[in-house]
């Protein structure tokens, strides 16, 4: 059994990119599909163009064919109405166990101390966000502005040492997540971290599981 895993697809947002995604939901070879949360960017369906309809046309078709596991994050707002909608059911985490490896799938927003702590900067760092993607479409500031500000890179490896702490106070042994963008295979600890990224910033990330349990994070662009 194959496993595919996507994570931050950002339905709704100017920069998602949903040819490249659609290519690898359509193209890849997998028996289950996990979304590690964030599938839309916000609950304004209205703002998602034909491209990204057709993103979930086919994940509910998807979803007929293969198991499918759809993990809440933080952009997931109002969840209950948008999973009446859609018809997809949402979880706070799953788990699975390949050949005695335990992996835990999570979005990763539970352990950021920064939006737990502040959730109206948050908000409006989030609509600053969204406004500077709208003008800078090819990311050719954006990504700049991730990269040099340190602070988002040194949180993004704080909120990975916390979720691996977490797994091993709780016997997993490997976890995948998003939440921060930032792809990364990495181990801590003695757990097997691998951070998804985004299906927004190029080139987009995501990964394969095989049946051994092998955990292999792709690119493409």
């Amino acid at each position: 059994m194959k496993i595919l895993c996507l994570s931050d697809i950002h339905l709704g947002s100017p920069i998602c990119q949903a040819d490249l995604t659609l290519d690898i939901l359509e193209n890849e070879k997998y028996d289950k599909l996990i979304i590690c949360g964030d599938l839309l960017d916000s609950y304004h369906i209205h703002r998602l163009c034909k491209k990204q309809w057709k993103i979930l046309s086919t994940l509910r078709k998807i979803t007929k064919d293969k198991k499918c596991i759809f993990i809440k994050g933080n952009h997931d707002k109002d969840i209950e109405m948008v999973s009446a909608l859609l018809g997809l059911e949402f979880k706070e985490q799953y788990e699975v166990t390949i050949e005695g490896k335990a992996i835990l799938f999570v979005h990763g927003d539970k352990w950021d101390t920064f939006i737990n702590t502040k959730p109206v900067l948050t908000e409006l760092a989030g609509a600053v966000y969204y406004v500077l993607q709208k003008i800078d479409k090819k990311q050719k500031w954006t990504r700049k502005l991730k990269k040099k500000v340190k602070t988002w890179q040194d949180a993004a490896n704080e909120l990975t040492i916390r979720i691996a702490q977490h797994c091993h106070s709780s016997h997993y042994d490997a976890v995948i997540f998003g939440h921060t963008h930032v792809p990364k295979h990495e181990h801590i600890g003695g757990i097997e971290c691998v951070n998804l990224g985004s299906q927004c910033d190029l080139p987009i990330t995501y990964a394969i599981i095989d049946k051994h349990g092998k955990i292999e994070l792709k690119t493409k662009e």
